[in-house]
């Protein structure tokens, strides 16, 4: 089974052929940007996980810490437009925006006690869990602006 990257990744490509015969109208210019977006955001995410100090000294895990929390915290507040604004699409997006803040506010709260103790690894794995945490909850919330068919694969 794919996983999420490559199935943006292939529905990138099959975008970026299709552009040869036929020009995209505005739908597919905001399904192409999201796509461009998630992609770059789930990258960036393996790239926070790979990079993740392997210690168990607080001073060279907090810089780790404090840029993936910025980071992700920036991805409750940006790029929050979609086509369709109606009440009913807005009472899905804020709920799916609380779930992924609620999810947020876990793993901090979780950090805010963090000790590795001897554990030199402990760190990476937490790290690990986030990611697969949050990811799932902000593509679900990202679904509610601009949904991309895993099908159009």
């Amino acid at each position: 089974m794919a996983t999420m990257l490559e199935t943006y990744w292939n529905i990138k490509a099959n975008m970026e052929s299709g552009i040869s015969t036929e020009k995209p109208g505005p739908a597919q210019v905001w399904l192409y940007q999201e796509l461009l977006y998630r992609i770059e955001v789930l990258q960036v995410c393996q790239f926070f996980q790979k990079s993740s100090p392997e210690s168990a000294d607080p001073k060279a895990l907090t810089p780790h810490y404090q840029m993936l929390n910025a980071y992700i915290e920036n991805l409750t507040l940006e790029r929050r437009f979609g086509a369709n604004n109606g009440d009913d699409v807005q009472k899905i997006r804020d709920t799916a925006h609380g779930n992924l803040r609620r999810i947020v506010e876990d793993y901090r709260k979780r950090f805010s006690s963090f000790a590795p103790g001897g554990d030199v690894g402990r760190y990476c794995k937490e790290v690990a869990s986030v990611i697969q945490t949050v990811l799932p909850a902000w593509i679900q919330y990202r679904q509610t602006y601009i949904e991309i068919k895993k099908e159009a694969a």
